[in-house]
């Protein structure tokens, strides 16, 4: 089984869409879970034992923590193109998916999921050394410990260190979050390269300015909720705005063929 491209040369146009739209695309994320929980839950395993790895191996380094939950948040829409692929095949096909198929979905635009994974890269090392360099502007000597940080970070001394950090955190996921908006699924759904996928995610973000910021409070509410379960969460929540977000992509993005 293949779902192949629609023609490249397809013209895609950015649609207006309400907040009320995003209660619609939970409901249909939720919709498509049930109908592929186990495809689902395959990857719903993957980010939980990510959530397990961070917090075993990053517990006495915080700024790996904090660092490294960053990048799970950064790399999400990445990650998640599976669950892309098994909302495209349900939306083709039904009921039936080809688990192998969404493993592999990032060869049919490989060209463009090499840049967007480069891209990505860069920026993830770029928030990387800046977070280390926030802890070395901040913190005299040795870096200091998990509960170092917190006893000392939310105090009136150290206040310019959250503002700094925080603020430079956000602006990195506010970034990425509007490149990948619909980047991601839009390669994959189509034969298009990365700047203009990227673009176009900028352009549905800068045109549903609210929908988009509700929508991206909604993803980080739901990941939060992830990893207080003690990451179990994640089994559920991450596949369901995964396909969710397929939904948002076909919400906000319709195409005209060129003449």
């Amino acid at each position: 089984m293949d779902i192949t491209h629609l023609p490249s040369h397809d013209h895609p146009v950015v649609r207006h869409v309400t907040p009320a739209h995003t209660l619609r695309w939970l409901k249909m994320g939720y919709k498509d879970f049930k109908r592929a929980p186990a495809d689902c839950a395959f990857y719903g395993i993957i980010f939980v034992l990510m959530g397990f790895f961070l917090a075993f191996y990053f517990d006495q380094a915080p700024e790996y923590v904090i660092t490294f939950s960053t990048i799970f948040l950064l790399a999400g829409p990445f990650l998640a193109l599976g669950l892309y692929d098994v909302a495209r095949q349900l939306e083709a096909f039904g009921g039936r998916v080809n688990l192998m198929h969404t493993i592999t979905s990032w060869r049919v635009n490989m060209p463009a999921f090499t840049l967007y994974a480069a891209l990505l890269t860069v920026l993830v090392f770029g928030w990387f050394r800046v977070s280390l360099l926030m802890f070395a502007l901040f913190f005299e000597g040795p870096l200091p410990s998990l509960d170092q940080v917190v006893s000392a970070s939310f105090t009136v001394d150290n206040i310019g260190f959250l503002v700094a950090y925080f603020g430079t955190g956000f602006f990195f996921a506010l970034l990425v979050y509007a490149i990948s908006a619909v980047s991601i699924p839009m390669m994959l759904d189509k034969e298009i390269d990365t700047i203009s996928a990227m673009v176009t995610s900028l352009v549905a973000v800068y045109k549903n300015l609210l929908t988009m910021l509700l929508w991206a409070a909604i993803i980080v509410a739901m990941t939060v909720i992830g990893f207080l379960t003690y990451y179990v969460g994640l089994l559920f929540l991450i596949p369901i705005v995964a396909l969710a977000s397929w939904h948002a992509y076909r919400d906000l993005i319709a195409y005209e063929l060129d003449q």
